[in-house]
This record gives C-alpha cells, sequence and structure tokens, in this order.
C-alpha cells in the first residue's frame, strides 16, 4: 500500500464515496504515479514540464471530464491528495482542472469540443488576475469592444498565469463591451495572444507568467462562459468546486513529507543512530498527522457542499482553502527541523515541499485575503445563510 492509501484507508467509513471501484482506482493512480515519479526530470529542468504533461495525458481518460457529481468530486480530490504526496507538481495530472469551467458553462459545441480535448489531456488555463491583485476580480480592467461584424476584441494583460506555455486554451475574465465582466474561452494558438515566462520561487514544476492579449477575436454567440455579464457566477461556482481541490493537493504534500520523516526517524532509531526520538519529535509527529487529517475531511465537506451547491460552499472553499494550505505549510515547515541539516537541503524533498507550500499561500487566492473575505461574509450573514 502507498503512503497515500495508508492516510486514507482509515477514512474510508467516513467518506462512503469511496466504494470498491473508486478505492481500486485511487490504487492505480497511486501504483502509477510511484512508479513514474522516480523518472522525473529534476525540479528546475526545463523538460519538468513537458513531463508532466505527458503524464497527465496518460493518465487522462472521458469519465474522469464529465461535469461531475459529489461522489466524483470527492474522488477527484482524494485522487489529488494521493498525487499531492508525490510532489505538489502533481496538482494538475489528473481532472479537468480549470477546464471544468468550459464544461460546466460553456456552449454545447464549445464543450463537446473541449470534452475531447480534456479526455485526452489537454490543460487549460485561467487569466484572471491582474496588477492589483488575485482574487479581486470585480477590479479587472482587460476590455473587450465590438465590431461591426459581431466580433468582440480583447486587450488587456493577466499576470501570474499558472501553466502559461503547457495549456492548450485559456478561461479570461474581462469587460465585455458593456462594461460587464463575463467570461471567455480563448485558444492558446488564437492570434493577438503573447506570453511571458517568469521563473516562480517554489511551484515551478509548470510554467507560469504574464499573459498579453491584443485585440484578441471571439464569437460571444458561442465562445462565452455563461451569459454575458455572467463572468462572477462563472469565478464563484468554479472556485467553490476547485479550492477544495487544491486544498486536498497541499494536504497530500503535507502527508508525504509527514510518511517521509516518520519513517526517516524510525530507520535511524532502528540502526542506532538515534538512540531514542525525543519527546519534542513525537509531539510533532502526533500534533501534525491529526491536523492534516482534520483539514482533509474538512475540505471533503467544502467538495459536497460545493458539488450541492449549498449557499455556504464559496464562504468553506474561501476560508478552507486558507486554513488547509496553512495547516499543511504549518506540519512541513514543524517537521523540517526533525530531520536535521537535512531537511534544509536545497535537494531536500522536504525543502522543495516548504517551498511549493509557501508559493501555495499565494496562488488561488492569497490567503490572507480569503480569510478576510470570509470574516466579511460572517460579519454581515453571522447567524444565518449568506446572502
Amino acid at each position: 500500500m502507498t503512503a497515500a492509501l495508508a492516510w486514507l484507508e482509515p477514512l474510508r467509513c467516513s467518506i462512503p464515496e469511496i466504494d470498491g471501484k473508486a478505492w481500486d482506482d485511487l490504487e492505480v493512480i497511486s501504483d502509477v504515479l510511484a512508479r513514474r515519479v522516480s523518472t522525473a526530470p529534476p525540479s528546475g529542468d526545463p523538460a519538468r514540464a513537458q513531463w508532466l504533461l505527458d503524464l497527465r495525458r496518460d493518465l487522462a481518460c472521458d469519465d474522469r471530464q464529465d461535469p461531475p457529481a459529489p461522489g466524483g468530486l470527492v474522488r477527484q480530490a482524494l485522487a489529488q491528495f494521493c498525487a499531492g504526496t508525490y510532489d505538489l507538481d502533481l496538482r494538475d495530472v489528473t481532472g479537468a482542472g480549470h477546464g471544468a469551467m468550459i464544461l460546466a458553462d460553456a456552449a454545447a459545441t464549445v464543450r463537446d469540443t473541449w470534452r475531447t480535448r480534456l479526455s485526452r489531456g489537454d490543460l487549460v488555463g485561467i487569466a484572471a488576475t491582474e496588477r492589483h491583485g488575485g482574487s479581486r476580480i470585480q477590479e479587472i480592467t482587460t476590455q473587450a469592444r465590438s465590431d461591426s461584424d459581431g466580433r468582440w476584441h480583447i486587450s488587456g494583460e493577466k499576470c501570474w498565469v499558472s501553466r502559461i506555455v503547457e495549456s492548450a486554451g485559456f478561461v479570461v475574465f474581462f469587460r465585455d463591451p458593456d462594461d460587464r465582466i463575463t467570461a471567455a474561452v480563448i485558444d492558446a494558438a488564437a492570434h493577438g495572444l503573447a506570453r511571458e515566462t517568469l521563473k516562480p520561487s517554489g511551484l515551478g514544476g509548470w510554467s507560469w507568467g504574464v499573459l498579453r492579449l491584443h485585440d484578441v477575436s471571439i464569437d460571444p454567440a458561442t465562445d462565452l462562459l455563461g451569459p454575458a455579464g455572467g463572468g462572477m457566477g462563472v469565478f464563484r461556482r468554479h472556485f467553490a468546486r476547485f479550492r477544495p481541490l487544491v486544498t486536498a493537493t497541499a494536504l497530500g504534500t503535507a502527508a508525504g513529507v509527514h510518511t517521509f520523516v516518520a519513517e526517516a526517524l524510525a530507520a535511524r532509531r532502528k540502526v542506532g543512530v538515534l538512540p531514542r526520538v525525543r519527546d519534542n519529535a513525537l509531539i510533532t509527529l502526533g500534533r501534525t498527522h491529526a491536523q492534516i487529517v482534520a483539514a482533509l475531511l474538512a475540505a471533503i465537506t467544502t467538495i459536497r457542499l460545493a458539488a450541492s451547491d449549498h449557499p455556504h460552499a464559496d464562504l468553506f472553499a474561501r476560508v478552507g482553502k486558507a486554513a488547509g494550505v496553512d495547516t499543511a505549510h504549518r506540519a512541513v515547515t514543524d517537521l523540517a527541523p526533525l530531520l536535521g541539516a537535512y531537511g534544509f537541503q536545497q535537494s531536500s524533498p522536504v525543502a522543495k515541499a516548504r517551498a511549493d507550500l509557501t508559493g501555495m499561500l499565494y496562488a488561488d487566492g492569497v490567503h490572507d485575503s480569503l480569510y478576510r473575505s470570509g470574516g466579511t461574509t460572517l460579519l454581515r450573514a453571522p447567524y444565518g445563510l449568506p446572502t
């Protein structure tokens, strides 16, 4: 049994979505990842992103790309937990990712086209963030103007876009000709798209950078996600489902580090390098294990709320992502010193996990901003459903 499944097996009684077939699927994914991770180019190697994309394509299958029912979303979260135990860079090797917005909100012909592309492993990037910050989508300035032939032409700049080279298409959020926030899917080969790659600190598996749009032409009759002016709804529905998946992946990374540290300490004690494991190390192992499990169960609850369109789903996704990634980051930070100097070598997987999780504090919503927006929601409706 892989390390990921060792964490999940005791939880099966509280996660009924993990039936026999679902558990078999998780075993297959976990076994494939265990075999393939050893062949990955090292972090920082330009070939690593292509290796990740090839792995995604090998794992892709049609039934994972349909708009998921509650059980499907829970299984997707657990698949991402399994991926995270090996490396946070594997966060996009399963599932539809940001392509879920297309499957949920695109016109039928566009949805069918992208379902086929996603089923063979194509990636979709999201272009929402601008220079002013990530989650303040209400303040975007990217603008579309209408043409005499009925098409729209979009111009603007999107910053800190992940998967900027590997994505086959982008979901772009912009202001339509009536100044309403709208979303559209744009093929990565579209005329007028320009990319500038940046080197991140952590989260370096996929490319990252700036996407510039220069009069990119779209057809509002076919390319929009949801109705014109419906961009905020598309964004909120998607991230209510996407953020718990991110959280599960980050917690998987913390679980992988926990297993690595526990096994290293046990091996050192067995061969006599350590006469005993000190109490502070034992306390850290016990505390971080409990925190990781509790945060994972909270993420599963959020997934269920989002799948049922519960009015609290968006709130739980925002504060849950912030708290879950905080938990994962703090756990790895506390576990690393138990390995001594090795935990701080640049080549150490623990050091990489810590750097990646630091980056995750800012990806898909800065954690302080998510906490603050959650507090605002709670202050507005402290005893009832959010309005």
